[in-house]
């Protein structure tokens, strides 16, 4: 075993579960394998640095770790047992410099629940309905569907081969892909993909024409579009933005979810966090709603006064408060496609940046009253 320092750290533990802190917020738990010639946990994308701490009841050890660096260490399990760690950051993508420019066009089906459904092709056999979901990665199939279609033998696919399929959407493919089985998706799809398919490229979704733009090189930005940092946290991106109640602002981090279909969803701790008057709400209605495990989550629906994306401001928005705390694993505000699909989107996975721009939608109605 070839590790790439001469000599590597030594933290213990009496216990074989630990947790992992990446950027202060994410907190994951990890069970130590010693059985495993190196046990590596890989970090959310890192485009500067990013703080990775790993605790075990009796030590930690800290570092700042790099885009493309590995880092070593040693576990020592109950004094005797060594648990060979890395930590990791995943492989950065750039298709800046591609020659000849890539301008991929997917045309896409805003459906009547705010999803954003794309016509595929599985394994270069199945006709296929995926819905875009920026709040995840990689691709899902509902456990339903998944014996429907063909593995790339043409066999019927079952969960012992979802490991290394082909997906083609428009003139782009995904090859070796490992398929995640959900229990639910967007109606009137077989499941979702995420962002990263197109990391290294811009993305643009352009809700006035119902297509999505996957470029290689970032267009022309006008005037009308304003512009968000990402704020990368692990599988996710968020940008920030404001709501305002009674004549004062609350900023904070949302995170950018397509796949959620409604307006916006205000994580209950943050909200205490921030004092947020959300006793002052005038409340619409309660009601219950399911993640992708098809589990329960009780959301109470609020009026929210404003909600400003820099120069662009909603006025009077029908919110969901969760009454779970951080179920993305770390303390977020969603923005849902009941909103997004208000603004033209360019997505610049090279720079990590958002720029959003009002369309035919901004001043429709809200489906929920």
């Amino acid at each position: 075993m070839v590790f790439s320092q001469k000599k590597l750290p030594i933290i213990k533990s009496n216990s074989p579960n630990v947790k992992i802190i990446e950027s202060e917020d994410i907190i994951t738990d990890w069970t130590l394998n010693p059985k495993l010639k190196s046990d590596v946990y890989t970090t959310g994308k890192i485009t500067k640095s990013k703080s990775v701490k790993l605790i075990t009841d009796i030590d930690s050890i800290e570092i700042k770790l790099k885009p493309k660096q590995k880092f070593d260490f040693i576990i020592l399990l109950k004094e005797k047992v060594s648990c060979f760690t890395r930590f990791e950051s995943p492989e950065i993508l750039n298709f800046s410099k591609a020659k000849p420019v890539l301008r991929d066009t997917i045309p896409f089906q805003l459906t009547e629940f705010n999803n954003i459904k794309v016509k595929s092709v599985l394994n270069k056999k199945d006709t296929i309905f995926l819905t875009f979901d920026t709040g995840s990665v990689d691709f899902y199939l509902i456990r339903s569907s998944i014996k429907k279609f063909l593995n790339p033998e043409g066999k019927k696919l079952t969960m012992k081969d979802i490991s290394d399929n082909h997906f083609k959407i428009g003139n782009l493919e995904w090859k070796n892909q490992q398929i995640y089985p959900i229990d639910t998706t967007g109606q009137g799809t077989d499941g979702m993909f995420g962002w990263n398919a197109f990391d290294g490229k811009i993305l643009e979704i352009d809700y006035d024409k119902n297509l999505m733009i996957a470029h290689s090189k970032l267009p022309k930005i006008s005037k009308d579009y304003e512009k968000f940092d990402m704020e990368l946290m692990k599988e996710h991106f968020c940008i920030n933005v404001e709501i305002e109640e009674s004549g004062k602002k609350y900023r904070n981090r949302y995170l950018f979810d397509s796949g959620y279909q409604r307006t916006i969803m205000l994580d209950n701790g943050l909200l205490k966090k921030e004092n947020f008057p959300t006793q002052n709400l005038p409340i619409l209605s309660t009601s219950k709603m399911y993640n992708s495990e098809n589990q329960e989550i009780p959301v109470t629906t609020v009026l929210v006064q404003k909600l400003h994306f820099g120069k662009y401001i909603l006025e009077q928005i029908p919110a969901q408060i969760n009454s779970y705390n951080s179920p993305a694993g770390f303390q977020t505000h969603y923005l849902g496609n009941e909103v997004l699909k208000r603004f033209n989107a360019i997505l610049d996975f090279q720079n990590n940046i958002v720029y959003l721009k009002p369309n035919k939608y901004f001043k429709e109605k809200y489906a929920e009253k």
